[in-house]
């Protein structure tokens, strides 16, 4: 199963934090069939 890492809004602003373009402060693993706003979109090559 894809993870929010997964997506091409999710990237990694500092060491610790984390975060999706539309959902804001996310985890990485949190599993893409619980994105609340449902716009998962995998990034190339995924």
């Amino acid at each position: 199963m894809p993870t929010c890492q997964d997506c091409i809004s999710y990237s990694q602003k500092t060491k610790e934090r984390r975060e999706c373009r539309i959902n804001g402060e996310t985890p990485p693993d949190r599993d893409s069939d619980r994105c609340p706003s449902r716009t998962f979109i995998p990034r190339p090559g995924k």
